[in-house]
């Protein structure tokens, strides 16, 4: 996983988690009130649901949306340093997260330590319970691997026989339930998003509501020990240092709102069913939500493997340019080669993946008479040139590459294919922004492949003035649909003399039903 990508992941499941925490946080106090404290303990599925969520495959589009546009690179690179700098940000980025995921998960260890050595010496007693040197935060149920509780000492001096059977059943029922993984869930959460405020303040209301949760279960087994669990509640000293992972009376815990449930009743069984369809419903509704808000993949019907993107190149060799064309499968290698004057062979072999936030990377080596002159890596927007300059170690030749790659678009059961290639001059048009034409139903019905040559005039803002059919086959089939497309296209306008003025190309557009072929050709005046 590259850095943009780690970013983009990081920021999307940011962004689920912390609605769902928004949701949970508005809705725990009127759950609670009405169903009890293990619904809105329930609640907070609706986070790791939602994180989940975004991290499945998002849903697939049969058509496929518009071209993607966005601000090329710089055009140009010193030889020897390549690309890589212009894209440095999401690198150095991800290393503050790193950084910052690191400092985290010291202060918890720190924490989980400090709490662990201010027991003093563990003894197990022939109960299986532990015994601990010292009073402070117990008792307490921890331990991931080997969970255990942990009693304070002077246990039964302190609590009577009643106080004891409950604050262990408290104990035991957090060991039944798994709240100590849940907790190590939290924990990591908290060193992956350090930057979230929001998931520091669900981490310590979601710990209030398993404290409060666990309190109704205890009461709900033990109905008659109400004012026994409050005084066993009391005895209980409170912890100087947090444990991560663990369960145990903090320094923040809410005691007096622990008390005060202690006067409402237990939550029936027709309660407890609807405290979990609730939950049940809450979790997936939020879930579908944050899988459906991902921006949708194209997934051409009838075609499978890799999306086909056309590579333009304008290759620039000691003052020599070459332009021509490139159509290959995303990840699927593709070079070319060119000789100087000076006799030195040039080779280049790039690769093509789309990336998550819609950007391509082209990454690739350069070589020089065999010998690896860079490694370039470029994120560019489909349809944006990036370039690069490189030359030998002697100075005597150097290689320009400027490349432009675009998704071939496929359109309902059918492929839509617009190429237009460069312009061979700076005082011709250059394609902007071209979302595809749609793909007539009459003619995906009968399966009709067709042509349409399009003449466009286009002013000097950039925008069509006048759309022409210059040519059709069948005729009149797909002239609506192309034209209709084409007033909605945008342009690069000529240039002369330093000023935009207008001018006029020929767009060739083809319908083909899951075909590989493409059609390129244009022509400006």
């Amino acid at each position: 996983m590259t850095s943009t990508e780690l970013l983009t992941v990081l920021l999307e499941t940011s962004v689920a988690s912390s609605v769902a925490i928004v949701l949970v946080l508005l809705l725990r106090g009127p759950v609670r009130a009405r169903l009890g404290a293990s619904a809105a303990y329930l609640l907070w599925l609706m986070v790791p649901s939602a994180l989940l969520a975004v991290l499945l495959p998002g849903p697939q589009l049969v058509a496929v949306p518009m071209l993607a546009v966005g601000t090329p690179l710089p055009a140009l690179a010193p030889a020897g340093v390549g690309v890589n700098l212009v894209i440095a940000w999401p690198q150095w980025v991800a290393c503050g997260w790193f950084a910052g995921v690191l400092l985290m998960a010291l202060r918890l260890f720190g924490q989980q330590r400090r709490f662990r050595k201010a027991l003093g010496v563990l003894q197990q007693r022939s109960d299986g319970l532990w015994q601990a040197g010292s009073s402070t935060g117990l008792p307490a149920a921890m331990g991931l691997l080997r969970p255990m509780i942990v009693l304070p000492a002077g246990f039964e001096q302190r609590y009577s026989p009643l106080e004891q059977q409950l604050v262990l059943l408290h104990e035991r029922i957090h060991l039944q339930r798994g709240d100590i993984a849940i907790n190590a869930v939290l924990a990591l959460l908290q060193c992956l998003y350090w930057f979230n405020p929001l998931l520091l303040l669900a981490q310590r209301r979601c710990r209030e509501d398993q404290e409060l949760s666990c309190d109704e279960r205890v009461i709900a087994r033990m109905a008659g020990a109400r004012r026994s669990y409050g005084d066993a509640m009391l005895k209980t000293g409170l912890a100087q240092s947090v444990l991560p992972v663990g369960c145990h009376w903090q320094n923040h815990h809410p005691l007096k709102e622990r008390i005060a449930m202690l006067k409402r009743p237990v939550p029936g069984r027709q309660q407890w069913a609807a405290s979990l369809l609730l939950a049940a419903g809450l979790s997936l509704g939020v879930g579908y939500a944050a899988w459906a808000a991902q921006p949708a993949s194209a997934a051409p019907a009838g075609q499978t493997g890799a999306q086909v993107y056309a590579t333009f190149i304008e290759a620039t060799l000691d003052g020599t340019t070459q332009r021509f064309e490139l159509r290959q499968p995303s990840g699927k290698p593709f070079s070319f080669s060119a000789s100087s004057d000076a006799g030195v062979q040039w080779a280049a072999e790039f690769s093509l993946e789309p990336m998550a936030d819609g950007l391509l990377k082209l990454q690739g080596t350069l070589k020089a008479d065999g010998t690896l002159v860079s490694s370039p890596t470029l994120l560019v927007a489909p349809d944006k040139m990036a370039g690069l300059e490189v030359s030998t170690a002697d100075g005597r030749s150097t290689w320009k590459l400027q490349l432009r790659s675009a998704p071939q678009v496929a359109v309902a059961n059918a492929a839509t294919r617009i190429m237009v290639e460069p312009a061979a001059a700076d005082g011709e048009p250059q394609v902007d922004r071209m979302p595809p034409p749609r793909y007539p139903a009459t003619a995906v019905d009968n399966r009709i492949e067709g042509k349409v040559m399009l003449r466009i005039e286009v002013g000097a803002d950039g925008r069509p003035t006048d759309v022409k059919v210059t040519q059709s086959q069948p005729q009149g089939v797909f002239d609506a649909a192309a034209v209709e497309s084409a007033w909605k296209w945008t342009f690069v306008p000529a240039r002369r003399n330093g000023q935009a003025v207008a001018a006029s190309l020929q767009v060739p557009v083809q319908f083909a039903m899951d075909e590989e072929t493409t059609y390129s050709e244009s022509s400006g005046s």
